[in-house]
């Protein structure tokens, strides 16, 4: 098993931290991004509106903000969060209360399926995801995060943290 490392969002900032598996920081932080929910929602989620077009652009600005941060993820490592946001996200998806809840990388891109087809007023009520703009955020982040870093999965840790975490 590779190290761990702790996923910390804040409103505009997000930072993968070195630490335990039980997602204590051990003061070292691998990678700092730009990004957060209060730099997105004015440029893309005004008024917690969902637009495709929207979308798409979070998505490229993401995207470029994790590139940017140059973070060099060492092998096998283990990511973790206590972060109410990825825990809201983890529920939308699907991932239930147990043990050693995880968030896959598939669960999170089924929910991303269901955002594009809200963003395009597609979705039934009953597939209808949270329509605030952190929680967009959250996904796209999330989504995009697991892709480029290569991360598999997320464990989520028990006694979320603030989502205002990092300032």
């Amino acid at each position: 098993m590779g190290p761990s490392l702790c996923l910390v969002l804040g409103p505009e900032v997000a930072e993968l931290q070195g630490g335990t598996p039980e997602c204590v920081a051990d003061g070292s932080v691998l990678g700092r991004m730009a990004i957060g929910h209060a730099l997105m929602e004015p440029l893309f989620f005004k008024n917690h509106t969902l637009h495709a077009a929207c979308l798409e652009r979070a998505i490229e600005w993401t995207e470029d903000r994790i590139q940017a941060a140059h973070i060099d993820v060492p092998v096998g490592a283990q990511l973790s969060t206590r972060d109410a946001q990825v825990w809201a996200l983890a529920q939308a998806s699907g991932v239930t209360q147990s043990d050693r809840p995880i968030l896959h990388v598939d669960a999170v891109e089924q929910t991303f399926s269901r955002l594009v087809m809200q963003s395009m007023g597609q979705a039934s009520p009953q597939e209808a995801l949270p329509a605030t703009a952190r929680f967009f955020a959250t996904v796209v982040f999330v989504r995009e995060l697991m892709h480029h870093l290569h991360f598999p999965q997320i464990q989520l840790l028990r006694t979320p943290t603030p989502t205002n975490a990092l300032h």
